[in-house]
């Protein structure tokens, strides 16, 4: 299997609504690692909770993408991509985004950075890598970190004047906006998605589009279903995911079973 590459998002995916991996998944994926297959997960969230997933189910990629392809780092923990937002983009972002008043949190290459502390039910990540910024806009400002992405909560009525607005500063392609829940708003550089960042991972490795298999359920992972004819969604994917995967499999155990029959039937 070391000519495979298997990308895989976190939650909703290779993670249920609780945070765990279902047996089979684990004992299928854990089996294709031992023959030598490439795995590698790509997520919206921070490197660390990555490197927490691996740690427990007890087996690491080559690489590691995180923050939507933001963020690339090998096992050796060595950067291999940081895309950040320009520079020049913040003061107009900061007035486009804090003006509306929502709760904002602001990730730079290892840390997420935010307003107030949250209440214990809100804490999302396995590894808490926030710091507490009180005047968070004025701190982007002075330059003191260099964000890669902003985090906004509210609904999608909220978010509408947020996007008009940056779209009236900055231009429409000048960064990417894309809400990514019913109540998250993601702005981060353009040239970040997680295809282009599986299609990086996937020349490193030499691994032919043919032999390439992406797992996802949301609209941050389209980008990846078109580097390959073996896209798939899983578990609670909304149709509208599914009608742009190649196919639908109940969890990423399932798509592991394709690869190996796939592999049996010499269409690799």
């Amino acid at each position: 299997m070391n000519d495979v590459l298997l990308v895989c998002d976190l939650d909703g995916t290779l993670l249920d609504s609780n945070g765990q991996i279902d047996q089979l998944s684990f004992n299928k994926i854990k089996k294709f690692c031992e023959d030598g297959g490439n795995f590698v997960i790509c997520t919206g969230r921070m490197d660390t909770d990555i490197r927490y997933v691996e740690q427990k189910l007890g087996f690491a990629g080559e690489y590691r993408i995180s923050q939507n392809g933001a963020v690339i780092k090998d096992k050796n923990n060595q950067s291999i991509l940081l895309e950040t937002i320009p520079s020049d983009f913040i003061p107009k972002l900061n007035q486009a985004i804090f003006a509306e008043g929502l709760r904002t949190e602001v990730s730079d290459e290892n840390n997420r950075h935010f307003p107030s502390p949250r209440k214990p039910e809100e804490v999302a990540e396995f590894v808490d890598s926030s710091k507490i910024i009180e005047d968070l806009p004025a701190y982007i400002s002075t330059g003191k970190i260099s964000p890669t992405i902003y985090l906004t909560f509210g609904n999608e009525k909220a978010f509408s004047p947020i996007k008009l607005a940056i779209n009236k500063s900055l231009g429409s392609d000048s960064v990417t906006v894309i809400q990514t829940s019913p109540s998250s708003l993601e702005v981060f550089s353009n040239k970040v998605s997680k295809g282009k960042a599986v299609e990086l991972i996937k020349q490193k490795l030499g691994v032919s589009a043919n032999n390439l298999y992406v797992v996802g359920d949301a609209e941050s992972d389209v980008s990846m279903f078109a580097l390959t004819n073996h896209s798939y969604a899983v578990q609670e994917a909304e149709q509208e995911i599914c009608e742009q995967a190649n196919y639908y499999r109940k969890t990423v155990g399932d798509v592991v079973a394709d690869i190996y029959q796939h592999k049996k039937e010499g269409n690799m």
